[in-house]
């Protein structure tokens, strides 16, 4: 069974939800494309192991290589994938943006007609087009590699506002001008920042950064970080590899990767009430090699949020999923947790999940009937969930969360 921890109330917000097999209307469900995957339906606790394994992605580009080493190793994957069903000109296929994280890295695209592809880059679908690239670096290309230059955009998480009926792209970038970041104290060091992106309509493929001139002496290009470094020593250094969902609540959640200058690696949380502007919380790190609850020391990763609903206390359930990696070897672990408040998290007593993650960056859930669709890396592992019925999971219909929802107090 489950292990469940009560802590408090979950920012005093009401559930979106309807009641479930817990005592909970099986009649909706959060959309994917809000990126905290719904599971509110199971039957009993999620799976520790998946069935299949699928290769979604090929380094095939030029743009792919580490612009410094051409010996390099192939690091392309950092999948995020949405469904392209809303916004302008939708067309109901899959859009998979990735990347990779060596110099000098833009943002590609990927599309298939199906959740398990094939996925084909947009060089390969659009005529005279040279690359797959949608959020070039400006740095690329280099003309006469390899150049020692750490420049690049990496760990892309999309996700819809339906607020803004917006797309926007939460990616991070590394900061040439860190030295002046941190000579205008306060935020850190900024080594490397997290950024926004904005797009209308995904089959145009134009994306806008969200850019400042203010910031443009202390932030290379001028991006604004949405999600900065932190004075805290736990984020002091990097802020990336993050990501960012929405909750049944309505409430936006940004499940952070902190690196410190010594370099070690730590979670947190961050909440908003727009997706743009963000609270961190007081209290981060929240999950870290010294939790008190098991943490090894090593590198921790943060992968993605699921919703289980209501629990016997009618207070909202969260499954929070992460990494852990010894210090010894950089194998991650899979590891489950549950919280009620992204305050207090309980890890799952079952241990660790049995499936494998090779590779660096979030990963993007993707549920479709009883199958959970894992991106990470260049693969998708396909999860069988113990769901509702058929008939019944066929006839939910889609949460829209609501808008204008306010944070505590000192949040």
């Amino acid at each position: 069974m489950r292990m469940i921890i009560i802590v408090g109330l979950f920012w005093g917000m009401g559930t979106a939800c309807c009641k479930d097999v817990r005592g909970q209307d099986p009649t909706r469900l959060l959309n994917n494309n809000l990126r905290c995957v719904d599971l509110s339906d199971l039957t009993s606790s999620v799976p520790l192991s998946v069935t299949q394994s699928i290769q979604i992605l090929w380094r095939t580009e030029p743009w792919e290589h580490n612009t410094f080493d051409l010996s390099d190793n192939d690091s392309v994957g950092y999948p995020s994938v949405v469904k392209n069903d809303r916004g302008r000109n939708p067309d109901n296929r899959y859009y998979l943006y990735y990347a990779h994280h060596d110099p000098c890295s833009g943002i590609g695209c990927a599309i298939a007609e199906n959740i398990e592809g094939p996925y084909r880059k947009l060089a390969k679908l659009v005529t005279n087009r040279k690359d797959s690239i949608v959020l070039p670096n400006p740095h690329y290309p280099i003309l006469k590699p390899p150049v020692s230059d750490p420049s690049h955009y990496s760990s892309p998480c999309v996700i819809w506002n339906e607020d803004e009926k917006l797309w926007l792209m939460y990616f991070h970038y590394y900061n040439h001008y860190h030295d002046a970041w941190k000579a205008a104290g306060g935020q850190g060091y900024g080594h490397q920042m997290t950024g926004l992106a904005t797009c209308l309509d995904l089959a145009s493929h134009k994306w806008t950064v969200l850019k400042d001139p203010k910031v443009g002496k202390k932030s290379v290009w001028d991006i604004v970080p949405v999600l900065p470094t932190t004075k805290e020593k736990w984020m002091n250094s990097q802020s990336s590899y993050h990501t960012i969902q929405r909750l049944a609540n309505g409430q936006w959640i940004a499940f952070l990767r902190g690196t410190s200058v010594d370099q070690t690696v730590q979670l947190g949380f961050a909440s908003s009430i727009n997706g743009r502007k963000w609270n961190y919380f007081p209290n981060n790190p929240v999950i870290h090699q010294n939790d008190g609850d098991g943490g090894q020391k090593g590198i921790y990763r943060p992968y993605f949020v699921g919703y289980l609903g209501d629990n016997k206390s009618g207070k909202q359930e969260y499954l929070i999923v992460w990494g852990e990696s010894p210090e010894e070897a950089d194998v991650p672990k899979v590891t489950y947790g549950y919280t009620t408040d992204f305050i207090k998290v309980r890890r799952d007593p079952r241990g660790y999940a049995s499936w494998n993650m090779t590779s660096d960056g979030p990963i993007t859930p993707w549920r479709e009937g009883n199958r959970l669709y894992l991106f990470s890396g260049k693969h998708i592992q396909i999860m069988i969930l113990p769901a509702l019925p058929k008939a019944l999971r066929s006839s939910k219909q889609e949460i829209q969360p609501t808008s204008g929802l306010d944070l505590p107090k000192g949040w």
